[in-house]
């Protein structure tokens, strides 16, 4: 047979978490169409051929918790995403946080563009309603990369109800169930939940519930950004950690529903949250072996991507905008956020400030920015909500540690239940988040081959295999007959990045050949992939 592709003398890691081995790997009409033994693969004929001597054979990076598909419909999405492919990334799953651009009611397109603009390149085209007319467009499109889907909750109920802060009527919540059951039958992996942002702040145990069960009578998922990553918070009135209780929240609606709980971006937020990840992580475990199905993802940086909305309290939610146009609401809100100063000021940097006059501020801190407007940092970060209409992007740091101390980090990196992601918000414009260019090249650099955290078949398993199952992607996390011809090879004594915080925007080192779908975008370590369109639109299975 002749072969499209021939990948030869490269040592593969399967993505199974199993040994390494030697194998040359075939690959005709865009699957693996054969592992070959050696002189096997010597005999072989392909139109294509790499050599991978000293490399690893990997199969293309899952990220299972991503907001690309804001960026997905639009034509040049291929090169906003470029960082992704060019550290490995090979498909992405979409719709993370509650905030999905399907399915959706065309209607209420006005209110979805506020709510998703934080993540967006611009506001989009709407030429859909369901999760199948979405996967259509980016079908006729063209994908740079594979994507897969979750149906948020955040659009659905924003679509059935608009702003109500209300707990949805009985014909209400069967809406909201009918649009979930269409999107799964339509071939979403499953549903997302983002509880610290409006509406899912909002929404109580058992509104969830009762869309979790639509989910899992199809074999979806429930992904679920907490309702607390701290030990305080503005949502349970108790002296028990609130991480802890948001914790115990989802996995409740999980058993409830009988359905396997995502739990994401599994983050421990400022250094008096440290110390509870020993409690936190043996609660996941005990709750796995109470029969609840249950993991949970992290990325390897101590910072992480949000609104400017994220620490206003659920009441200013809507109509934030007026509140701080106005004097009184200015007023309260500003005497609400004292306690907060510290945080504010070491802890939160400006990413995407929406107006050009105030892009010199991005990439500060909101400590450097209250200097250089002559501020207080509450003062600041007040000013900088009301002039971007509360649109601004920032990266919050403390996240499971610092420079200083990673343990908490590690401790919930290294744990058998968590699968790696990017949780990252790309686009064309702003202060980049480091984990866009460098997520999966550190994990296996630094905290594989420099730190021994943990082996290189083990972190492959959780950026891969693992994420494949959960999200219920077949054919796709595995380098093995039949699987879809996505790979990763790199070179595992110089894989690394060393983007961060200030510098973010580094590219990787080690990362020879990507592959989606068996067309290269990277070989020889050069980015080839400009007006590549080789990624599939990804169901179910």
């Amino acid at each position: 047979m002749e072969y499209d592709l021939l990948i030869r003398n490269g040592t593969i890691i399967d993505g199974s978490g199993a040994p390494r081995r030697r194998a040359d790997v075939a690959v005709k009409d865009r699957r693996i169409a054969a592992l070959l033994e050696p002189t096997e693969g010597a005999q072989a004929s392909a139109a294509r051929g790499i050599d991978a001597s000293g490399m690893i054979v990997a199969p293309g990076f899952i990220d299972l918790h991503s907001h690309s598909d804001w960026i997905a419909p639009i034509p040049e999405h291929g090169s906003i995403l470029r960082p992704f492919l060019r550290q490995g990334v090979t498909t992405f799953v979409g719709g993370n946080c509650g905030f999905s651009v399907a399915p959706v009611h065309l209607g209420k397109t006005r209110m979805l563009d506020a709510s998703g603009q934080m993540l967006s390149e611009r506001k989009l085209d709407w030429k859909w309603n369901s999760v199948g007319e979405y996967g259509a467009h980016l079908k006729r499109q063209g994908l740079a990369l594979n994507v897969a889907h979750l149906a948020g909750h955040g659009s659905i109920r924003l679509s059935v109800m608009g702003a109500s802060a209300a707990e949805p009527s009985p014909e209400e919540l069967r809406e909201m169930q009918a649009m979930l059951e269409s999107a799964m039958a339509d071939g979403a992996v499953g549903l997302s939940t983002g509880l610290g942002y409006f509406p899912g702040m909002i929404a109580k145990p058992a509104e969830l519930a009762a869309l979790a069960r639509v989910c899992a009578a199809v074999g979806g998922i429930l992904t679920s950004h907490l309702r607390a990553y701290s030990t305080r918070s503005l949502f349970f009135d108790s002296n028990v950690a609130h991480n802890l209780l948001a914790v115990r929240e989802m996995v409740s609606v999980a058993r409830e529903a009988r359905v396997p709980l995502q739990i994401s971006h599994l983050i421990f937020v400022g250094r008096r949250t440290w110390p509870t990840v020993g409690e936190i992580l043996a609660d996941i475990e005990q709750a796995k072996n109470d029969g609840v199905d249950v993991a949970f993802d992290t990325f390897p940086y101590t910072c992480g991507n949000t609104t400017i909305r994220i620490i206003f309290p659920a009441w200013s939610q809507n109509g934030l905008e007026e509140l701080l146009d106005s004097t009184d609401g200015w007023a309260r809100l500003a005497a609400g956020f004292q306690p907060l100063k510290p945080f504010i000021h070491d802890t939160v940097q400006l990413m995407w400030a929406v107006k050009p006059e105030l892009r010199h501020f991005e990439g500060m801190f909101f400590g450097e920015i209250a200097e250089a407007m002559k501020l207080d940092p509450v003062e600041a970060y007040l000013t900088i909500a009301r002039e971007s209409g509360a649109r601004a992007r920032v990266l919050i740091h403390l996240y499971s540690g610092d420079d200083s101390d990673e343990q908490a980090l590690r401790a919930a990196m290294s744990h058998p239940l968590n699968a790696f992601e990017m949780d990252t918000i790309l686009t064309s414009s702003g202060h980049n988040n480091p984990a866009s260019f460098g997520t999966y090249p550190r994990i296996l650099g630094y905290y594989a081959r420099e730190l021994g955290m943990l082996s290189l078949e083990d972190a492959v398993h959780k950026m891969t295999g693992m994420a494949a199952e959960r999200m219920h992607l077949g054919g796709r996390g595995y380098v093995r007959a039949g699987a879809a011809a996505d790979f990763c090879i790199f070179d595992p004594a110089t894989v690394g990045c060393d983007a961060d915080a200030r510098t973010p925007d580094r590219e990787p080192t080690g990362i020879e050949h990507v592959i989606v779908n068996g067309r290269s975008v990277v070989a020889d370590g050069k980015w080839c992939g400009d007006g590549v369109m080789a990624g599939d639109w990804l169901t179910r299975t």
